[in-house]
């Protein structure tokens, strides 16, 4: 009887305990009451103006085998999280032309695991050509070789068409990723796809694609972005509307916002280069449109693959997506 009163005891002033502290802290939100799970830093930035998303990019890393080792992609990793992105964008290969799976395959998981959204699509420009026609470029270390797009013309070829459509669900299945473009840099319709390839590919891949959102059609440059939104059928199966603006048509991106509607609009390969005496680099012209998205194209060249630290290249960039 002595043991359980001591016990009653016990447990009386752990409960008293408890009710002072919470007591104390009435005002915090009542989940401090409880263990709290780690937040991810991906989640929680700020961005400047009406950025929501902003995007690290791998990609040419991953077309050049630039990562060899686990702790070069760690490193990377933490030096995402220093520039401030809060998703990263990957590569959708060619079948059989993912040079290094395993690096790529470890820095897929540990990105998701670090609460990183991912976005893919496919390699280089001509990217959704390239799937069709399974080749990757001439050779794998050799970039002088990248024009090599393959063999085969892709304009109306239904062949073409149900290759890319299976090598992008094929990818979704094997890696949950959040957004998918099934093109890069093919250009206006009637190029390299008719408005019918395009509108199939799209139909096809909406709600079919493990949980991922579409986005597109990522472009080379606005005005081809315009034509696809205007010739197609896309923005019936789009969360995002995207494109590049690689010819630095900055005037263009207002008309493309308008065909755009209520769906919000990224410049999905931007960087701060300054090209033209005249103009505004891409991003300062993005961020002063008001787009709700960014991938800022190449930037683990930002961080140090040694110790994670960022550029001054880098801290320039990150100055001006996250909010004062």
């Amino acid at each position: 009887m002595r043991g359980f009163f001591k016990l009653g005891c016990k447990k009386i002033i752990v409960l008293a305990a408890v009710f002072v502290t919470f007591s104390f802290n009435k005002t915090d939100n009542l989940v401090s009451f409880y263990p709290q799970k780690d937040v991810d830093k991906a989640e929680v930035k700020k961005y400047a103006g009406n950025l929501k998303d902003v995007f690290g990019d791998v990609k040419q890393a991953q077309i050049g085998n630039s990562l060899s080792t686990t702790t070069e992609v760690d490193n990377l990793l933490i030096g995402f999280e220093t520039l401030g992105v809060n998703g990263i964008r990957i590569t959708i290969f060619p079948e059989g032309e993912n040079p290094n799976e395993e690096i790529f395959d470890y820095l897929y998981t540990h990105a998701k695991s670090k609460g990183f959204k991912i976005m893919a699509n496919p390699a280089l420009w001509d990217g959704a050509v390239r799937i069709a026609n399974k080749v990757l470029h001439g050779t794998r270390l050799d970039f002088n070789s990248q024009k090599n797009i393959g063999p085969n013309s892709t304009l109306g070829n239904d062949e073409a068409t149900n290759i890319v459509i299976e090598r992008i669900k094929t990818f979704a299945n094997k890696y949950k990723v959040d957004l998918i473009t099934p093109f890069n840099e093919d250009g206006e319709p009637g190029k390299k796809w008719s408005v019918v390839q395009m509108n199939k590919i799209y139909r096809e891949l909406h709600n079919n694609v493990n949980g991922a959102e579409l986005m597109g059609p990522c472009t080379w440059g606005i005005p081809g972005g315009t034509k696809v939104l205007m010739q197609t059928d896309i923005l019936q199966y789009i969360s995002i509307a995207s494109t590049h603006n690689l010819g630095f048509n900055h005037k263009s991106w207002r008309e493309f916002q308008h065909l755009a509607g209520d769906l919000p609009v990224w410049d999905s390969e931007v960087n701060n280069t300054v090209k033209y005496s005249d103009k505004a680099t891409r991003i300062d012209a993005a961020l002063k449109v008001g787009v709700n998205g960014l991938v800022l194209y190449d930037s683990w060249k930002y961080i140090s693959l040694i110790d994670g630290s960022i550029n001054k290249a880098g801290n320039i960039v990150k100055s001006k997506i996250l909010a004062d």
